[in-house]
């Protein structure tokens, strides 16, 4: 055998020593040197969780954007908003549109802002469907103008949303208020 073969052998039985000495001993030495023992596992979500978790965010962002553009289109009492569509669907939107009409002919319009707090307590991938619980806040959200009549109902209250899935998007297209609850 060569010399240098006979260090380089050396070199590597040296260092595989000083490795298996290092791991057995139960050293707990920092520093750049340092072997870390215990690799974090990092588990990496299923596809199916995936998937699911995606579909509660577009469940909220629909329950959303339809109540921003509620909020908006009541401001001015705007019956004829496109902005709706986007978000809700039958028979929700027919409701919605006639009740902006109502108020249009009737010269109220809604002042401040609402606030809500969505959690989807059901998803059905398979369906295409979800409900939503929240509890929906009108404090400082109020009828003002013409004829607006008071209202004895709760300011927060808790409201039930169904939720269905057509062409990949979702629309909100049924919700349930109990007014004469608080949340």
């Amino acid at each position: 055998m060569t010399r240098i073969a006979k260090m380089s052998s050396s070199l590597v039985l040296a260092l595989g020593l000083a490795y298996a000495l290092t791991a057995c001993s139960g050293s707990s030495s920092s520093g750049p040197d340092a072997t870390p023992s215990a690799v974090p596992s990092t588990a990496m979500p299923s596809p199916v969780d995936a998937a699911e978790e995606q579909a509660r965010q577009d469940v909220i962002a629909a329950y959303d954007g339809y109540l921003e553009a509620y909020v908006k289109a009541s401001a001015t009492a705007d019956y004829r908003t496109k902005e709706l569509a986007k978000f809700v669907g039958e028979p929700l939107l027919g409701q919605l549109l006639n009740n902006l009409q109502n108020m249009s002919r009737s010269g109220v319009h809604n002042e401040g802002r609402p606030t809500w707090s969505p959690t989807v307590t059901e998803l059905r991938l398979d369906a295409g469907e979800a409900v939503i619980q929240d509890c929906f806040d009108s404090t400082d959200w109020n009828a003002v103008g013409g004829q607006a009549p008071p209202t004895a109902q709760a300011k927060r209250y808790p409201v039930v949303v169904k939720v269905k899935r057509v062409s990949e998007r979702w629309y909100v297209y049924e919700s349930r208020a109990r007014r004469s609850s608080t949340c």
